[in-house]
């Protein structure tokens, strides 16, 4: 069980979290988009959306806005004033609100270059929702984030990017190719690929999930044993978590199988620490009231049997749609590792604050 193995910062769950954006002093609120890195050791950039509340169709539920981000130097304990992220605000200001840019995932390369993803969406056609997608763009920082490259389209498909990882020198994303994915499309993820850090990429063999009936979200992450797996979230079914696995590097995979969560899961995330996965979510959006909604993590010895599930922290009553989340591992200079994972959480409505949580080995 997570507790079993793990310390939590705020102790005790259920709990309310560390307050890192407090949205409700606004009147804004920001749900995808909560990509982080950390570049060097202890030094962090967190992302977060700022988006507007007054929505066409789920009051507090918007992609209306553009990116922001902090700062940190000292491990996520303080944090700097927020500033806009150049691009999203740019692509906001010069559409009128027509187009917007999150930034979900950020990645560092093994020399160090940074490289965020960003989710570009048409607001003009689903009442300030962020479907549909248009080609996803990347931008490239080689001063530690200082500056950015102009964006550049990562594949001239419609889609969303739900993972990113490095390793031996390769760029790993996990593409979704569907511009409305709630809507039970038939659309396949793909593996695209850089071998040049990230100058160029390709896309590596099939495509994944190719017949993809009623699935969305996902994660993806390289096992102890050096295997790649990818989750995908099924819109029907969010107590049986899709997977498949790849023994060489994605040119080949398994056919898929199923994860048991006992919470439900949506939206999943996935990190090791302390020789566990940990994988975490809102807990379904379907199902009894009372249990679903909440922001829940699981605990497993193998990344496929997962444990009953602990709840970070428990939707009330007159909260709307939240838990969309992200993780880094960050580290101290005697190389221990903590888990920080950032959420939104609504406060009113669908409007989201953003919370953070610390998670160490026992």
């Amino acid at each position: 069980m997570f507790t079993d193995y793990f310390k939590l910062t705020p102790d005790n769950p259920p709990n309310e979290g560390i307050l890192f954006v407090d949205h409700a002093k606004s009147d804004r609120t920001g749900h995808l988009g909560h990509a982080m890195v950390e570049y060097e050791t202890g030094k962090i950039l967190a992302f977060y959306p700022d988006c507007s509340a007054i929505t066409k169709v789920h009051i507090g539920h918007s992609g209306h806005g553009w990116m922001k981000y902090k700062r940190s130097v000292d491990g996520g304990l303080t944090w700097s004033e927020a500033k806009d992220e150049f691009y999203s605000k740019k692509s906001f200001d010069d559409t009128d609100g027509k187009t917007t840019m999150m930034i979900e995932k950020i990645v560092k390369t093994e020399t160090g270059r940074l490289i965020l993803f960003y989710l570009v969406c048409d607001m003009t056609r689903n009442g300030h929702v962020w479907e549909p997608f248009f080609s996803p763009l990347y931008s490239i920082s080689d001063d530690l984030g200082e500056s950015w490259s102009e964006p550049k389209v990562l594949i001239d498909l419609p889609g969303r990017i739900f993972d990113v990882r490095c390793r031996d020198g390769e760029i790993y994303v996990l593409f979704n190719h569907d511009e409305m994915p709630m809507r039970g499309h038939d659309a396949p993820y793909y593996l695209l690929v850089s071998k040049d850090n990230g100058e160029s990429w390709e896309q590596r063999a099939t495509p994944i999930f190719e017949h993809n009936q009623d699935a969305c979200y996902g994660a993806m992450y390289f096992l102890e044993n050096g295997d790649l797996i990818v989750y995908a979230y099924d819109l029907h079914d969010e107590h049986n978590l899709r997977y498949t696995i790849s023994h060489d590097n994605g040119f080949t995979w398994d056919d898929p199988k199923r994860s048991f969560m006992a919470k439900r899961i949506r939206n999943p995330q996935i990190a090791r620490l302390g020789g566990k996965y940990l994988m975490h979510g809102r807990s379904g959006s379907r199902g009894e009231v009372g249990k679903k909604g909440n922001f829940v993590i699981y605990c497993s010895e193998d990344g496929i049997e997962w444990d009953e599930g602990t709840y970070l922290y428990l939707k009330n009553p007159n909260e709307g749609a939240g838990a969309y989340s992200n993780n880094i591992l960050v580290h101290d200079k005697d190389g221990n590792e903590r888990l920080l994972i950032q959420v939104s959480r609504a406060y009113e409505f669908h409007k989201t604050n953003v919370l953070h949580y610390f998670i160490d080995p026992k």
